[in-house]
């Protein structure tokens, strides 16, 4: 019975034909032992050959989950085997990496609003809460206004303002009571004492009403055109990130390696090991990333247990790789070199972002011009 199962196994494996389409040579196997191309039917079907395609360029076999499960399960394993030159037993570590940033950016994509995100910055130039906030910080930068803000008499009038802008600035509001609505809940509005300059000045205004509020432009700053400047920005980061966010973590690679050799010097190893440990490592924390943002996704946990569960997760998982792959018998040391490469790493992580800030200011300012926003 196991005779004829291995039989069909082999019928079903073999060519369609004896020479190789490719470079003419008698075949032997299933592989051309000459050129390398597999004897596969030349006419393949439609969902055959896309996934052709996807094992080729990404990874969709078997060998995927081998490797992940090793990549999760066995800290250091991948990067060891990888070394002792098995390499067709596990998925090649930049296939690996450029997978799990395929599948990160394709579910971000599908299931975030990049035009929302983008748009939300925008109305940084007309939100309410904002534009109080800014004028309050002005005015109390201005030494000279402060002085006149001090001297000036006061006036009690009721401010549109949130409860922990007024405690933020006792010196300029004093709060005299809350307002609320017909259910009991608290406004941002209060009853408050202020100085009678910023009436003046028109850095308050009631508009026909009762109710007094910052006024979208003053004397001391334009803060449209401010502002306008921080919602192109936010906008062309957010552009960037969403575009170049698989190549930020291939050109950190190096620099990580670069840090893991500076750390092991004294050891006679190739470049290329420290580099493979670097990107199974990166391939670890994108792994991690995809699994935060399914959960944020799924479930909708806080920030602060995502931030938690990467911290974590990452920590240990490197210090469990350093100490299996570089021989270390002391988890104290372990530890110490785990912290000292994820100090290194966060960072360039730090560089590579405020280079890609310096990247949107540039574009930002080549793109804005003041009188235009001023007119708008």
């Amino acid at each position: 019975m196991e005779e004829q199962s291995t039989v069909d196994s082999q019928k079903k494996d073999a060519a369609p034909y004896k020479q190789c389409l490719n470079c003419g040579t008698d075949l032997q196997g299933t592989y051309c032992h000459k050129c390398g191309q597999q004897a596969s039917n030349p006419t393949p079907k439609v969902w055959e050959f896309i996934l052709e395609y996807l094992n080729n360029a990404f990874i969709w076999d078997t060998k995927c989950i081998i490797t992940i499960w090793q990549l999760i399960r066995r800290p250091g394993h991948l990067t060891n085997a990888f070394n002792a030159g098995k390499f067709v037993a596990y998925e090649h570590p930049l296939k690996l990496n450029m997978f799990f940033l395929f599948v990160f950016v394709t579910l971000f994509l599908l299931f975030s609003d990049i035009h929302k995100a983008g748009e939300s910055f925008s109305s940084l130039t007309k939100n309410e809460l904002v534009r109080p906030y800014l004028s309050l910080s002005i005015v109390t930068e201005d030494p000279d206004y402060s002085l006149k803000m001090e001297r000036s008499e006061r006036d009690t009038v009721l401010l549109a303002l949130p409860l922990e802008y007024a405690k933020e600035f006792p010196k300029i509001v004093h709060v005299v009571s809350e307002k609320t609505n017909h259910n009991g809940e608290k406004l941002d509005t209060l009853v408050a004492s202020i100085p009678k300059i910023l009436i003046q000045d028109k850095i308050l205004t009631s508009n026909g009403s009762e109710v007094y509020a910052f006024s979208n432009t003053n004397d001391l700053v334009d803060q449209s055109i401010m502002l306008e400047i921080l919602a192109r920005l936010g906008k062309k980061l957010l552009e960037i990130l969403t575009q170049y966010f698989p190549l930020i973590f291939l050109l950190t690679s190096p620099l990580l390696a670069f840090a893991v050799k500076l750390l092991h010097r004294k050891r006679k190893k190739p470049t290329i090991s420290f580099f493979i440990f670097a990107l199974h490592y990166t391939a670890f924390i994108e792994l991690m990333l995809l699994l935060v943002y399914l959960l944020y996704l799924t479930i909708h946990p806080s920030f602060d247990v995502l931030e938690w569960i990467m911290i974590l997760s990452s920590c240990v998982y490197l210090t469990i790789a350093v100490k299996n792959v570089y021989n270390n018998h002391s988890w104290t040391k372990s530890i110490m070199k785990a912290f000292f490469i994820s100090l290194v790493y966060l960072l360039i992580c730090l560089m590579a972002f405020l280079v890609i800030f310096v990247i949107a200011i540039f574009a930002i300012a080549l793109q804005t011009d003041p009188d235009a926003i001023l007119v708008a």
